[in-house]
């Protein structure tokens, strides 16, 4: 594995770790709206966890299939697929943070 791929391996772990605590922080709380309408949707039908899961690998293949379809290499597509919704993930966590603060 490049160091790279590696790094966007890291990268889409710690983002869906902190989205998923801080969005599970921000729903405890009551402070919580979904920010995407495909999200909230998945959320809505199979629940916090799994919907997220589901919203990230969604989010992959949109960014996966225009890199693939380009003529990238496996190892790029999968490094933008995790590094994108890695990054992704961090700002909505961000974002859920802010809000609990009262900053958004």
């Amino acid at each position: 594995m490049s160091s790279r791929l590696a790094l966007a391996a890291v990268l889409l772990v710690v983002g869906t770790v902190a989205d998923v605590g801080s969005t599970y922080l921000a729903i405890t709380t009551g402070e919580y709206v979904e920010g995407s309408p495909v999200g909230g949707a998945l959320i809505t039908l199979f629940g916090p966890l799994r919907g997220m899961v589901i919203t990230k690998a969604v989010g992959m293949v949109l960014i996966g299939v225009p890199v693939a379809l380009a003529g990238g290499s496996r190892r790029l597509v999968a490094t933008l697929m995790c590094g994108g919704v890695g990054l992704l993930s961090l700002l909505a966590a961000a974002r859920n943070l802010l809000m609990l603060a009262g900053v958004w």
